[in-house]
């Protein structure tokens, strides 16, 4: 990764807009269409950005031609505010919903959001919404009331599987888009797609708060209740439990190749190379990645095309580093409360977070800056 100089002023004012919205940041999401980026906050409050900076940038770098030393100015104008729509009185699920848009859930209902901040109710569905999750097509799938429904990228039902489970406390798709995977009741449920879905497999694992499919479809990542993760490789229902963490693991995030899977939930970023799993390894390789800290991770993505993950800390630290590589950017430095959230843009170039002290933030990257 490339360096810049800018003075007394951070990186983190360079690059990035930022906002106080008054509310912890729960989750954050990009339209499919790449146009803006939406923070949900704790208090019910939908705040709502454009990815497009009138100064961005790469617009203010400057390369010097004696030795190749870039420099970036500061901005001159202030950054214009965000678009902020009430769309409950708790803390809600989002997600992305067709080529620009998202979904909201308000208890029971379902709130369409436009891009410009425009509402209108959805879905109805009589019951709390467990869970909302994207599908790669656009759609989406909620969980709720033990029944999971699908809908199109129109945000019409496409089909519902009733009694697939009871209450969901984690949902992932797979990429082909055929496959979901539950954890409900203490188990891990995968199912396929459709009203009539083939017989689901089920392993039986106690309490899960977070899963997540690799982009291959052969594995499914799985963070239980005894801190640790447990990898499940479909094909031959093969189990690899991966004890010892620190704390609890709320992120996961494989890269584009389903190589690596990275992981929060202790002092520095943990990226397992699931790759060096064969018949005879009981774990895969841990690739050391970033700095030990005494924080917590508490937050991890990786890049959508390049072995680089950003990492959000305890204290508010927000770091980009290169996969198996001591080396890392800070993007943000502590303050503002830990970020439990955090999300590269589908083309790589923004990094958008959200801290529990209610700061929300896009970081965008000049090209060059990750060599």
């Amino acid at each position: 990764m490339d360096t810049m100089e800018a003075g007394t002023v951070t990186l983190y004012e360079l690059l990035g807009r930022h906002w106080t919205l008054g509310a912890p940041v729960t989750s954050v999401a990009f339209d499919l269409a790449g146009q803006v980026v939406a923070f949900a906050l704790a208090d019910g409050a939908l705040a709502i950005a454009p990815l497009t900076d009138v100064e961005p940038p790469q617009d203010r770098c400057r390369i010097a031609l004696d030795g190749g030393r870039t420099t970036i100015s500061p901005r001159r104008k202030p950054v214009p505010p965000l678009t902020k729509v009430a769309i409950s009185d708790a803390p809600f699920h989002l997600a992305p919903i067709g080529a620009s848009g998202f979904i909201a859930s308000d208890r029971s209902r379902l709130v369409g959001v436009s891009t410009s901040g425009i509402t209108q109710v959805a879905a109805n569905h009589g019951s709390p919404i467990d869970l909302v999750t994207p599908v790669q097509a656009g759609g989406i799938l909620a969980a709720s009331g033990g029944s999971v429904i699908s809908y199109d990228s129109n945000g019409d039902v496409g089909w519902l599987q009733e009694r697939a489970g009871g209450n969901a406390s984690a949902i992932a798709v797979s990429s082909d888009s055929r496959r979901f995977a539950m954890g409900v009741d203490g188990c891990l449920l995968v199912r396929a797609f459709g009203p009539r879905p083939e017989p689901a497999a089920s392993f039986d694992f106690g309490s899960i708060s977070t899963l997540s499919w690799s982009p291959d479809g052969s594995w499914l990542a799985i963070s239980v209740a005894k801190p640790g993760i447990v990898l499940v490789r479909l094909s031959d229902a093969r189990i690899v439990r991966i004890p010892g963490y620190p704390a609890s693991v709320a992120s996961l995030s494989w890269s584009a190749d389903s190589r690596v899977l990275v992981t929060s939930g202790a002092y520095r970023v943990i990226a397992w190379d699931v790759s060096s799993l064969s018949d005879a390894s009981e774990q895969p390789t841990n690739l050391a990645t970033a700095r030990a800290r005494f924080v917590l991770v508490e937050a991890v993505d990786m890049h959508p095309e390049r072995h680089l993950v950003a990492a959000g800390y305890g204290d508010g630290m927000v770091v980009v580093a290169r996969i198996g590589d001591a080396d890392e950017l800070i993007v943000k430095p502590p303050g503002r409360g830990p970020v439990h959230t955090l999300q590269w843009s589908r083309d790589g170039r923004h990094l958008a977070f959200g801290t529990s002290g209610g700061e929300a933030a896009i970081v965008t990257f000049p090209p060059h800056i990750f060599k």
